[in-house]
């Protein structure tokens, strides 16, 4: 993981829910959070420039990505693939990647949806619910700085 940082006052960070299909991303400032929008994972040079404008838009400080990570702390073929992808966002992008343990923020957003429909359905909606939660506890995990 990227060095430990403390959250700069007033500035925005995007939180990223990688996944090959589907990227989640929410929006956190000040510890308040939102979800955002679902972004296509199925072409990671159309994903790496529409995070990369959505960042733009937003004035973001970094991008703030979960990291599936075993029990024990290891490294998954997961994590690995989200490395990879954080490498390239960083180069294109020239933001920072923070990454943050994302151990189940998915189920977790599942849980907390409102979004009562079919199980299938829920996971649909879930990947930018799954964002917000990684980005709240990095929020959580890292003192602000003012």
């Amino acid at each position: 993981m990227s060095k430990k940082k403390a959250v700069a006052a007033d500035k925005s960070y995007l939180g990223l829910d990688y996944g090959t299909s589907n990227i989640g991303v929410a929006l956190g400032k000040n510890g308040f959070v939102a979800p955002l929008k679902i972004v296509s994972g199925k072409s990671q040079n159309t994903a790496i420039s529409e995070l990369i404008r959505v960042a733009l838009e937003n004035k973001v400080e970094a991008f703030v990505m979960g990291l599936p990570l075993t029990v024990e702390g290891k490294e998954t073929a997961q994590s690995l693939k989200n490395r990879k992808f954080a490498k390239l966002l960083k180069i294109f992008s020239k933001k920072p990647v923070i990454f943050t343990n994302e151990a189940g923020s998915t189920q977790e957003a599942l849980e907390n949806m409102a979004i009562q429909k079919s199980s299938g359905r829920r996971k649909a909606y879930s990947d930018d619910v799954a964002a917000a939660i990684i980005l709240t506890r990095f929020f959580h995990e890292f003192p602000k700085k003012d």
